[in-house]
């Protein structure tokens, strides 16, 4: 995993103590529980009925994956006919019309899942070009749960 510290992690996101998981190495919930600092009085945390057997459904990889910021063209070079109603459904992946314009300008970053949901949109349409957003980097992305 790229460099980090405990403040990057957003403020009340469940970290993991769980020695024990076959999981550990690879999560990015128990590589954070091991840098919380030692000051650290409480904190939300994963529980033992997240996990069943070898899996766990607050899992995170601790590994970087592409993630997306800004798409000023997205709808470039799509007909008219199919602009108004993309659009919203566009709003319904990223939750709102404000949030879609939120994460259109950038502020935002567009997760793994958003871009899969994004394409696919696209491939439903019938478009078959990549989709290009503003820009890409690869970073360690903290899911919502």
């Amino acid at each position: 995993m790229q460099k980090t510290d405990f403040s990057l992690a957003p403020k009340d996101w469940a970290i993991c103590f769980q020695n024990d998981c076959p999981l550990k190495e690879a999560c990015l919930r128990y590589t954070f529980g091991q840098l919380a600092p030692a000051s650290l009085t409480h904190h939300a945390t994963v529980l033992p009925a997240a996990r069943q057997g070898d899996a766990c459904r607050l899992f995170a990889t601790n590994r970087p994956v592409s993630v997306a910021r800004g798409m000023h063209g997205l709808l470039a070079g799509v007909r008219a006919g199919d602009a108004a109603e993309m659009r919203q459904r566009l709003f319904d992946i990223f939750g709102s019309r404000s949030h879609f314009y939120r994460y259109r300008q950038g502020d935002y970053d567009i997760t793994p899942r958003q871009q899969a949901l994004v394409e696919s949109l696209f491939r439903s349409f019938g478009y078959q070009h990549q989709v290009h957003y503003d820009h890409v980097t690869r970073k360690v992305c903290f899911p919502n749960a």
